[in-house]
């Protein structure tokens, strides 16, 4: 069993936002690989889709409590399935990365993103795989960080998001072959 996890805020309002970049990815993820639709499950507190590849289960998920949140829905995760900690890949967006650029991690801190510091509070550790999107361009300094995260990407970022969509769902379809101990990404 593998589960992938986009972190976004659940309202309309942000569905296009910076801070939403892992749901997009999920959904972009679901169609390419022809998932079902995505449902809502109450239990996990998530929309939630499933599809056997390789003949192992693969879930699909986007949190619909807000980002701060988001481990909530892990939690409901693990006391259900009792999966690895090695079968979680999570893909949110990151400010201190430059737009564009996508890295794959093991383990690491929070990054003073509040979506992936609840999953840590909730995982009881921060060694789980990451995909992180980034979203970082020169609005970033001369504006709030959360309202610059809340905000939408600019047109020419909004053209080249298929692009970098496609390329995070090459290294999600090399951890759902691979696992995380056998990712390697080259940047």
């Amino acid at each position: 069993m593998k589960l992938v996890i986009g972190l976004g805020n659940p309202e309309k309002d942000y569905g296009k936002t910076r801070h939403n970049f892992g749901f997009r990815a999920v959904d972009f993820l679901a169609e390419k690989l022809g998932f079902p639709e995505l449902k809502l499950e109450k239990k996990f507190k998530a929309e939630v889709t499933e599809k056997t590849i390789r003949g192992e289960k693969v879930f699909l998920v986007k949190p619909q409590t807000f980002m701060n949140l988001s481990g909530e829905t892990v939690a409901a995760l693990l006391n259900f399935y009792k999966p690895k900690l090695d079968n979680f890949l999570v893909i949110f967006d990151d400010v201190d990365l430059p737009f564009g650029k996508i890295r794959f991690r093991e383990g690491g801190s929070a990054g003073g993103h509040n979506g992936v510091k609840s999953l840590i509070q909730h995982f009881g550790t921060a060694n789980f795989a990451r995909l992180r999107l980034g979203i970082a361009n020169d609005l970033l300094g001369v504006m709030p960080t959360d309202e610059f995260v809340l905000g939408k990407f600019m047109p020419g970022e909004e053209t080249e998001i298929p692009e970098i969509l496609e390329k995070a769902s090459e290294v999600v379809e090399k951890f759902l072959q691979a696992g995380a101990e056998n990712l390697t990404i080259s940047e």
